[in-house]
């Protein structure tokens, strides 16, 4: 979705400009192949290309940008404090980023990015440590969004292995799961200024985008996904894949086919606007003009995508009829 929009705030620059320097000092204190590769794009992006990492500015702004996202919400904290968490929390994302890699064996080194891996969860727990004492609430937050990490991924990993467990709540588990690491930051900022009420809203926006913006991938890379054997919810949906045999050729064709004759893609796109919707709604008591601005981008992106798919499928069902009207 582009590069984070900061705040029009100097110090929120700063502060962001910061987090990034941290990064490349943790990077520069790893034994050298595991700094190599913390230096390196794809570790992080999947990019193959041996381009460098540039930072949290290179990532998806969601990844590493929340505290940005919801500035209204924090800018009152001194800075050690919100760059302790800020950093924390940026490592911990990246942490789970590698580990999704990992585990999709999308990794050239899987030994090297499982120690890089364990350095930087250990490196940003630390920082929340020094944030947030053991006394806190926070830390049971801690526990319960790891937790749903981990069950997010072992539920992605038996939906690969057995289509018939990809259901909706399999999807939105799967969703929920890639976010939490991310929410790990928020509930730390919001514990950490006296305001736990804030997290319930927060979290459910992000656990809403997240859905939807999984969905939305889905629809758009269904091809790419049965080429790479990938299982995915929207495909799932689909009679036609659902009952294919053969060769991957063969099953693209069934699905093109039966997308086609129930117009599936736009039906879930009009889906994706929902819990865009949702997304909004979560926070609508809540100053965070970036988060909206961030959640107003994906819709526009998905109102584009379904436009073009109800235009595609007019001019398949109008065609015929025109080319016989001619003749």
């Amino acid at each position: 979705m582009g590069a984070l929009k900061l705040p029009e705030n100097p110090r929120a620059i700063r502060l962001f400009g910061e987090v990034d320097a941290r990064y490349q000092a943790f990077a520069d204190r790893l034994p050298e192949s595991l700094g190599r590769m913390a230096r390196l794009r794809r570790t992080y992006l999947g990019s193959p290309s041996a381009e460098p990492f540039k930072g949290i500015a290179d990532l998806n702004p969601v990844l590493a940008g929340t505290p940005w996202m919801f500035w209204e919400q924090f800018q009152h904290f001194d800075d050690e404090q919100f760059l302790a968490i800020a950093e924390g929390g940026a490592l911990f994302v990246l942490a789970s980023i590698l580990l999704d890699h990992i585990i999709d064996r999308q990794v050239d080194q899987p030994q090297a990015a499982s120690l890089l891996h364990q350095a930087l969860h250990a490196h940003g727990t630390q920082c929340l440590r020094a944030a947030l004492p053991a006394s806190t609430s926070f830390w049971a937050q801690f526990e319960r969004l790891s937790a749903d990490h981990l069950a997010g991924l072992a539920a992605e990993l038996d939906a690969q292995a057995d289509t018939s467990c990809m259901r909706e709540e399999t999807f939105t588990q799967m969703a929920h799961g890639k976010v939490s690491p991310i929410v790990v930051t928020l509930a730390a900022l919001a514990e950490a200024s006296g305001r736990p009420a804030i997290l319930p809203p927060m979290e459910a926006s992000l656990k809403h985008i997240a859905v939807a913006s999984q969905l939305l991938d889905d629809i758009g890379d269904w091809q790419q996904d049965i080429e790479a054997g990938h299982v995915t919810y929207f495909l799932t949906q689909i009679p036609a894949y659902r009952n294919s045999q053969g060769m991957p050729a063969q099953i693209v064709e069934a699905t093109r086919a039966g997308i086609n004759a129930d117009w599936l893609d736009v039906d879930y796109l009009n889906v994706t606007l929902d819990w865009l919707r949702k997304s909004v709604e979560a926070v609508s008591r809540l100053e965070c003009p970036g988060w909206l601005a961030y959640v107003e981008g994906y819709r526009q992106l998905t109102d584009e995508h379904l436009t073009v798919g109800v235009a595609r499928h007019l001019v398949r069902v109008l065609r015929p009829i025109v080319a016989g009207s001619a003749s």
